[in-house]
């Protein structure tokens, strides 16, 4: 009889369980995000939603020439991209906290393998010994 803790399946499984509504959580918080990009020095505004997409869109008046419409597209895209950065590195963030779950969930499980008595592997085929 070995000295070692039993692998505790009941507590590898409650933290699965913690995980899977962690990530439910993430899920939910990264489709409810929202950010927002300014160029310009603030000229132009975007916002974006959870999914990235352009939610809103706001110029200062001043920057709406109609000889020189290539700064103005320039300052939306600018703008737009700040945005969408804000909003890619809030989404990294939380799947970086996420993962260190995982690697938390995979240690606790190596510890507790390495805690179970080690079995020979048994080979279906071989013969029957007389025991």
């Amino acid at each position: 009889m070995s000295d070692r803790p039993s692998f505790d399946l009941a507590a590898l499984t409650e933290r699965m369980r913690s995980l899977q509504g962690s990530l439910v959580g993430m899920n939910d918080a990264i489709g409810a995000a929202e950010a927002t990009g300014h160029a310009g020095g603030g000229l132009v505004t975007a916002k974006v939603n959870g999914e990235g997409r352009v939610t809103s869109l706001r110029m200062d008046p001043s920057v709406i020439d109609p000889d020189d419409p290539q700064t103005l597209e320039d300052l939306v895209i600018a703008a737009i991209d700040a945005a969408q950065s804000t909003l890619k590195a809030a989404r990294v963030e939380q799947v970086e906290e996420f993962t260190q779950g995982l690697t938390g969930l995979a240690a606790g499980l190596r510890e507790q393998t390495a805690r179970r008595p080690k079995t020979p592997p048994v080979n279906p085929f071989a013969a029957p010994s007389d025991g």
